[in-house]
């Protein structure tokens, strides 16, 4: 069994339902493995990194789980402080002998938002690819206008379903749990 020490905005918190029903809950349940889970909604990536250097974690904690970025793209904060903010985690991580794996922001029902998104995620992706662990949730809600709508409450926040299936399985394949525990069977004690 692996500690996680999980650290986000309202995603990883569960927001609105509490993090006992968050998709980080799911994913414990089915793997066996430990997600604690430091979520604060609304915080940004440089709030997340802060409370990451802050908090006093338990000796047994090998890997860190990052989801942050959307906060970030609401309150206009640019692109290159997201990657900034993404590097300084990963480096922290490195120096502390923590592995590093990054949850891509997922789209919204909110296609304005999603414009900026979009970039975000492709920045992620090939700035920290072969650099940190990079989950890409976003298939097990779909990428259609209908599927964005029904997945979330808000057109931000996961409903109790979404959370679910992104923290276990999909109809159509495997998402968060197995990703999870693949990600955390592979490691090995530095």
């Amino acid at each position: 069994m692996r500690t996680v020490a999980c650290f986000g905005d309202s995603l990883i918190y569960g927001f609105p339902f509490g993090p006992r029903y968050s998709w980080l809950a799911q994913a414990e349940a089915l793997t066996g493995h430990k997600f604690l889970n430091y979520g604060v909604c609304g915080d940004c990536c440089d709030d997340i990194l802060e409370r990451l250097r802050r908090m006093y974690l338990p000796t047994q904690t090998t890997h860190i789980l990052f989801w942050g970025g959307a906060n970030d793209i609401i309150q206009m904060r640019p692109l290159k402080f997201i990657l900034e903010d993404l590097q300084k985690t990963l480096v922290y991580c490195q120096s502390s002998k923590l592995e590093l794996g990054l949850v891509l922001p997922l789209l919204t029902a909110e296609s304005g938002l999603n414009e900026y998104l979009l970039p975000l995620r492709e920045a992620v992706s090939s700035n920290f690819a072969g650099k940190a662990s990079l989950f890409d949730l976003q298939p097990a809600i779909g990428l259609g206008k209908k599927q964005l709508q029904a997945a979330y409450l808000d057109g931000v926040h996961p409903t109790a379903a979404t959370y679910a299936v992104l923290g276990t399985y999909a109809v159509l394949g495997t998402y968060a749990a197995p990703l999870l525990d693949t990600w955390l069977s592979n490691y090995n004690c530095k």
